[in-house]
């Protein structure tokens, strides 16, 4: 199989005759809510489209070819972003279980003594104000959090800003 100059020029031809129209078939999927560029699954579409000239298919109908070309690339990225967001929540979940008290009890040096402390003042929350807090002081957003409960944000960002305030409270009652 080589590679000769028709492919090339048929090549050209397809991509510049069809660049907008599969542009506009890729944003017809609004992808861009999902975190994917167009330009990317533009970019794989000319790759597929190069390969199969490459390999010498002749393509009778191009706009019907392409259109399937731009769906299956479209699920392919799709797919990568939902199996990277598996993958991303799976961390933060084993991040949490691992961690579920990153406070030790123990006494010892001063930021033993400070954490120590710090355990004690949450262990006096309520359980969803600690649990948020916790997850806080894990350096998690509330996005992150909101996503983790499977509450909203206005209710997440409410239960930090008043665990946050009992803590201090509780806190300075401890000093």
């Amino acid at each position: 199989m080589s590679w000769d100059k028709n492919r090339d020029k048929e090549l050209a031809v397809l991509l510049e005759e069809f660049s907008l129209f599969i542009k506009a078939h890729i944003r017809k999927f609004r992808v861009a809510q999902y975190g994917v560029d167009v330009e990317d699954i533009a970019q794989d579409v000319k790759i597929k489209l190069w390969k199969i000239l490459r390999d010498e298919k002749r393509i009778s109908n191009y706009p019907s070819y392409i259109k399937k070309v731009v769906d299956s690339s479209v699920i392919d990225h799709l797919r990568k972003c939902r199996r990277e967001e598996n993958i991303v929540q799976h961390e933060k979940a084993k991040t949490i279980a691992e961690s579920t008290y990153f406070y030790t009890t123990e006494t010892g040096a001063d930021s033993g003594d400070t954490r120590a402390a710090l355990g004690r003042a949450l262990d006096r929350l309520i359980d969803s104000r600690r649990a948020v807090v916790q997850l806080h002081l894990m350096n998690f957003s509330i996005e992150e959090i909101s996503d983790h409960f499977c509450w909203s944000h206005h209710k997440t960002r409410n239960l930090l800003y008043r665990g946050l305030s009992d803590l201090r409270k509780i806190l300075k009652g401890m000093s």
